[in-house]
């Protein structure tokens, strides 16, 4: 029986335990890799380690494990603030195996981020999720009933993860979606669009990620001659920022180090990608007169058949033209002619992109993914005796102390912080301090147990 934690007991599903944070285990590698051990068919473990071992610059998280009666993980999360927006929190890294499971580790990670911690940071109004600690990464659930399998970067869980959302108070936040066409079809309709328009009359060309050096933009400090147009790391991360700024749930202030090392990384070591083909069809859309960059597609194979097309971005002098969709039949030729492409897919694309492509492409086969979002309603000001007071938030903090019983004994977890998360440098209070020792209390009378082991 696990005794960090209280436990609970459900007549369907016997006692389990409360979440456990990472930072009340003495074993940080082995919390670690139970942690993976739960994410064996959707995130790369290699890309949880080194979250969860050094977290992101400037943020706070922490990390849960949910385990059964039987000292099994059942359940696993993660909560990190924001780096562009201080009120704001993402919740992800999530997996469950069954949904009593998950609804409590999401609903311990929420009162973690609504109540600061442990008071080292202001309490977040607005928490978005499922998002792999930046929207630079995985994030979203999967939400159509197509029984077509996901396609790599598209989340792939569990149907129930829906209902885990929606039971620990989440709601629809936005749809994005995957619009899978046939080849043939693309091409043909692509072809009658343009009307004999090409790259070289609209002024452009293309410079394949595989003319560059794609493997020392990874790692620039080894690589002092790399020139700016062989830096394709650089480009790519330049171009993005200047593509999606402002836009909703976009990360601007992601470093360019953590691009490079994350992102990139992440893309290149999945096993459904065929690196070969990310090379030869990658590609950056380049103004022919000065050299300028305006606009970049990222994509490869899969499967043998399938163009994924992950990103596609232009920047605003292009938009007016047909770049977009001359650089969409040039790839697609590209990849029928070179890698016996008979599908094409846009994946994880926002509704306006989708229909651009279908107004041309014709109808297609459409994905479903969803972003949730869990607001902190803001107090109530009450008029009392000509004074004035916030009694409606109060009101709610009593009432959410008698509705989470569950989560009561985690909100005292400790803050996982990176060496360099300095953006709010909070006093530490009694209550943190009171808290920190209850941990360390538990986990002492805890040492020869199941959980005292991690």
């Amino acid at each position: 029986m696990l005794t960090n934690f209280d436990t609970i007991t459900n007549e369907h599903h016997g006692r389990v335990s409360s979440p456990l944070p990472m930072s009340a285990v003495y074993n940080k590698e082995h919390f670690i890799s139970q942690f993976i051990s739960l994410h064996h068919e959707s995130t790369q473990p290699t890309m949880i380690h080194q979250l969860l071992s050094a977290g992101l610059p400037h943020t706070f998280s922490e990390f849960w494990i949910l385990y059964d009666d039987y000292n099994r993980p059942v359940a696993c999360v993660g909560a990190n603030t924001v780096i562009s927006n201080i009120s704001a929190g993402y919740i992800g890294l999530f997996e469950a195996k069954t949904e009593q499971a998950g609804t409590a580790v999401l609903k311990a990670a929420t009162e973690w981020l609504k109540r600061g911690g442990l008071n080292e940071f202001e309490p977040v109004h607005q928490i978005i999720g499922p998002v792999n600690m930046t929207t630079w990464l995985q994030y979203r659930l999967r939400v159509d009933t197509d029984p077509q399998p996901s396609m790599s970067f598209e989340p792939r869980h569990p149907e129930f993860y829906q209902a885990c959302f929606a039971q620990a108070g989440f709601t629809k936040a936005a749809d994005y979606y995957s619009a899978f066409f046939d080849m043939d079809q693309l091409l043909e309709n692509y072809y009658k669009y343009v009307h004999g328009d090409t790259l070289e009359k609209l002024g452009l060309l293309l410079q394949p990620w595989n003319t560059l050096d794609f493997p020392a933009s990874l790692n620039p400090e080894r690589h002092p001659d790399l020139t700016p147009q062989d830096n394709v790391a650089k480009r790519v991360y330049d171009l993005s920022l200047e593509l999606f700024r402002g836009k909703e749930f976009f990360d601007d202030t992601f470093s360019r180090m953590n691009h490079r090392q994350v992102v990139l990384n992440d893309m290149i070591s999945r096993p459904e990608v065929d690196n070969a083909s990310l090379m030869d069809l990658s590609t950056f859309v380049v103004d022919s007169m000065t050299g300028e960059d305006i606009g970049y597609v990222a994509c490869w194979v899969e499967n043998n058949e399938t163009l994924v097309i992950k990103t596609l971005g232009f920047l605003s002098k292009a938009r007016k033209t047909k770049a977009f969709a001359v650089s969409i039949l040039e790839i697609a030729q590209r990849a029928k002619d070179r890698w016996a492409c008979t599908k094409v897919v846009c994946a994880l694309m926002n509704s306006n992109t989708v229909l651009s492509a279908e107004r041309v492409a014709g109808k297609s086969l459409r994905h479903v993914y969803r972003l949730y979002i869990h607001q902190q309603p803001k107090p109530t000001m009450v008029r009392q005796s000509n004074q004035e007071s916030y009694h409606g938030h109060i009101q709610d903090e009593r009432r959410l102390q008698d509705k989470l019983p569950l989560i009561q004994s985690t909100v005292a977890a400790f803050t996982s912080t990176s060496p360099t998360s300095a953006l709010v440098n909070a006093e530490p209070r009694s209550s943190h301090l009171e808290a920190k020792q209850r941990l360390k209390d538990i986990a002492q009378r805890s040492r020869g147990r199941a959980t005292a082991r991690l």
